[in-house]
């Protein structure tokens, strides 16, 4: 057996990675102050087997062979054990972080409609309602005035402009305006969450379309124009009330309203088809 000194190396930051063990170095000493170690019986043998290790090499019972392979395996505990503690406290505190208020009182709901249900079956438990997305406009003169004003753009001031396009500045007081805007407004609330191309298909399929009637020099806006202001000219169509029973009220059928009326006959006389064989003529081709 080798007699090894004081100046026997050991595991260090230093140099090759090994300094010299102090003279007075204290093998039994506790932990310095601030470092908590874990109640882990194998967090706690790491130190203490690689300070073992160390107080054998320097009393001389440990052939230099063995030197190497000794520390080796102390150290390897040890660091793995501090490793993992530390991946220990980075976990509490993400988990920590995520537990926010709400969801620990959706955990705990979703505990006690489970536990309700478990002892009573035939319970019915009513899903809690999926809250509805915030509007993008509050109210539709928002809308017009914030979007459709602004994206919507058309030459609708120069003068002769009027024969082709026309605008009201006062669109809310057509009632054809307000509920194509509405409807156009709506649309673009439920589309605007699509992440595909929903907001294409609300352009060519919704804005265009209605944007056209609006804007048309025959529709709406007629009488209309920036500079004159709102002329309230255009008159409700022209109807006639029907006879009474012709249409029924039916609130339980889905389909379009039908004539209550009996249907005559019209004395159409459609000509039979024809019967017998024909002449098939087939033109071949060189």
């Amino acid at each position: 057996m080798t007699d090894i000194d004081n100046t026997t190396p050991a595991l260090g930051a230093s140099g090759d990675g090994f300094d010299e063990v102090p003279p007075d170095y204290d093998y039994d000493a506790p932990p310095p102050e601030g470092v908590d170690y874990p109640d882990d019986p194998e967090f706690e043998a790491a130190p203490n087997e690689l300070a073992g290790a160390v107080a054998t090499v320097a009393a001389g019972g440990t052939e230099p062979g063995e030197l190497t392979d000794v520390l080796t395996e102390a150290v390897r505990k040890a660091v793995a054990t501090q490793v993992a503690e530390a991946a220990k406290k980075v976990a509490k505190g993400v988990i920590a972080s995520a537990l926010t208020t709400a969801v620990v009182a959706g955990m705990r709901e979703t505990a006690v409609n489970e536990a309700a249900v478990a002892t009573d079956p035939d319970r019915v438990v009513e899903e809690p309602e999926e809250p509805k997305p915030e509007k993008r406009f509050a109210t539709l003169d928002a809308f017009v005035e914030e979007y459709i004003g602004q994206t919507y753009r058309r030459e609708v001031t120069a003068r002769g402009t009027e024969e082709k396009t026309r605008w009201c500045p006062e669109w809310w007081n057509h009632g054809e305006a307000v509920a194509r805007l509405t409807h156009l407004w709506a649309a673009f609330e439920q589309m605007r969450l699509d992440p595909g191309q929903a907001m294409s298909a609300w352009w060519i399929q919704h804005c265009d379309p209605h944007m056209d009637r609006l804007l048309d020099a025959q529709g709406p806006f007629k009488y209309c124009s920036v500079a004159g202001g709102h002329k309230d000219k255009l008159t409700a169509l022209p109807t006639v009330t029907p006879p009474a029973g012709l249409f029924v009220d039916d609130e339980d059928s889905d389909s379009d309203p039908q004539p209550a009326a009996p249907l005559t006959s019209s004395r159409l006389i459609l000509p039979a088809a024809p019967t017998g064989n024909r002449r098939v003529v087939y033109r071949s081709f060189p």
